[in-house]
């Protein structure tokens, strides 16, 4: 965000000749957006006759999503997701819920990541200005109608 602020002010009284001026400086700060870009989205394979729950393990399931964040390296920020979305049938009536988990990590590496609670706990851009961001999560299907499912997560990403 840019703010900029510049004010002045001038009288003259035209006898005697008395000028008063008043100037504040302006000043800026500009602060580096975050970018979040999607690598993969989350999958599921299929699911297998009497199967009650698909769950994706963020640390070290293939299936997982992947997200890199992008900002001003050593900054801390703050991650906020809404935990717990329906995922609603295309194709039919009804809906799933889905219990997202997180978990990050400052290198490119899914099997050190560690678990991100949905808190507003500080986390650091590394060296490069980046955060890794994997994305799964576990949904009951005991009592879903055959069909395809669709959902949104949004992801809240803000410098402290």
């Amino acid at each position: 965000s840019v703010s900029l602020t510049s004010f002045s002010l001038s009288a003259q009284e035209s006898s005697p000749r008395t000028t008063v001026t008043a100037l504040v400086n302006i000043s800026a700060e500009v602060v580096q957006s975050i970018q979040l870009i999607t690598v993969n989205s989350m999958t599921f394979g299929n699911v297998q006759p009497g199967q009650l729950e698909i769950y994706v393990n963020p640390i070290n399931d293939v299936n997982a999503g992947y997200m890199i964040a992008i900002g001003t390296p050593g900054a801390e920020f703050r991650l906020d997701f809404q935990q717990i979305r329906n995922l609603t049938n295309v194709e039919d009536e009804g809906f799933l819920t889905f219990q997202y988990e997180l978990s990050g990590n400052d290198t490119e590496d899914q099997a050190s990541s560690v678990l991100i609670e949905n808190e507003n706990r500080s986390i650091v851009f590394n060296e490069d200005g980046e955060f890794h961001i994997w994305v799964g999560g576990r949904v009951n299907i005991e009592n879903a109608t055959p069909g395809s499912y669709e959902g949104d997560f949004t992801i809240e990403i803000d410098y402290i």
